[in-house]
């Protein structure tokens, strides 16, 4: 049997550390994408195993030449899932919200994967049950004080990831966006110290269902979906 490959964005923690590593144990190579390489190298030697063998590949996903150059690397190799999980976050006013900052959300939270997806769109085409997966947010169905441009971002991935569904139907390549309610990683930490973790999703479990997805017989999709605690409020 081919082994499959998973190219995973933002991989060197949280919820793309947690989808790499539900990945390699169940026999898919991950190509750990990320700035940071000590994470990355860190991730993929948690998930080496016995016919494993994580790619490590440290770039900026806003980064236009090093994902050309990243892709150009790949040449003819088949992707069989890329998964947009690298993302930022930025709690502000809209009055106080500066051109800089949405600028840098909209990039890294939809611009980067909607330039990474066309990008690899020759290498997914190569397989035989190929997945896009980006992972969203609960904003996309919630309306919440102080994230509007955070909120503008993951909204314009949900319509993203619904245009592509729909423009690669025709292909059989599935495109499904993830949304998780807070989920505990290391960017909600950040963004709520001291927060009750019983009220947060565990990467795990996030990495679970996107492994559901993109294990589905060949052919066969699902519609966009909520993760969230029913702890949470």
């Amino acid at each position: 049997m081919t082994q499959k490959t998973a190219v995973i964005t933002g991989a060197g923690s949280g919820m793309g550390r947690a989808i790499a590593l539900k990945f390699a144990q169940t026999g898919i190579r991950p190509l750990l994408l990320g700035r940071t390489e000590a994470k990355l190298r860190s991730v993929a030697e948690e998930a080496a195993a016995p016919g494993i063998s994580p790619g490590v590949h440290i770039l900026d996903v806003t980064d236009d030449d090093a994902v050309a150059a990243f892709c150009a690397e790949l040449a003819d190799a088949t992707v069989d899932v890329l998964v947009n999980c690298a993302g930022d976050w930025l709690i502000e006013y809209l009055q106080d919200t500066s051109n800089e900052e949405l600028d840098q959300i909209l990039r890294t939270n939809l611009r980067a994967p909607y330039i990474l997806s066309r990008a690899l769109l020759p290498n997914l085409r190569r397989s035989d049950n190929a997945s896009i997966i980006n992972i969203g947010s609960i904003v996309t169905s919630l309306s919440v004080p102080t994230v509007s441009a955070y909120t503008a971002s993951k909204v314009g991935l949900k319509g993203l990831t619904g245009s592509l569904a729909a423009e690669l139907r025709p292909e059989m390549i599935r495109a499904v966006m993830i949304s998780p309610g807070p989920a505990d990683t290391p960017m909600r930490d950040a963004a709520s110290p001291g927060i009750d973790k019983s009220i947060l999703v565990r990467p795990d479990t996030i990495a679970e269902m996107v492994h559901t997805v993109v294990t589905l017989p060949p052919g066969i999709t699902t519609g966009d979906f909520l993760l969230y605690s029913m702890r949470w409020e």
